[in-house]
């Protein structure tokens, strides 16, 4: 369980036949196939759904812009809490692993494919979930996992 709010869930409503396959609007409800620990695992078939994690995070990232144009920062923390599921899980699931909220930061730090101080960043924006600075931040994270993706994929190691 982490120590941060924004990663918090409660999984009472989800039925475990939703959980045996892929649906990326599980991740609304937090890291289900994380840890439930049963059912589908994303991290071993993750090129195969990785598209769809950026074309859900393209559409995060317009509902968190359209909000910080209008100072709206206090709606923002639903969008913000999507991106940083969506990121935890692209980090970890681009590196063959489940998202381990026990020790994030020190769990993030051991990844070997990981953006330049993702451990220090991640820290951040989840202290400051709907600030401008956070979400900046998150798009900046996200920009350069996509761009390790690829080379990974380009070179055969997902």
């Amino acid at each position: 369980m982490s120590k941060y709010d924004v990663l918090k869930f409660c999984y009472d409503k989800l039925k475990l036949d939703e959980i045996k396959v892929w649906d990326v609007r599980l991740l609304e409800e937090g890291f289900p196939y994380d840890e439930l620990g049963y059912g589908y695992e994303p991290w071993r078939n993750f090129a195969s759904i990785q598209a769809e994690l950026w074309r859900e995070w393209a559409a995060i990232a317009e509902l968190a812009e359209e909000k910080l144009a209008n100072r709206q920062t206090k709606e923002l923390k639903q969008d913000m809490q999507k991106g940083i599921i969506l990121f935890l899980s692209i980090l970890f699931w681009s590196n063959k692993k489940s998202v381990q909220l026990d020790n994030l930061l020190g769990e993030i730090q051991s990844l070997a494919h990981k953006p330049v101080n993702a451990d220090e960043r991640i820290g951040y924006i989840l202290n400051r979930p709907n600030t401008y600075p956070a979400y900046m931040q998150l798009k900046s994270l996200m920009e350069e996992q996509k761009k390790m993706v690829a080379k990974l994929i380009a070179l055969k190691k997902l």
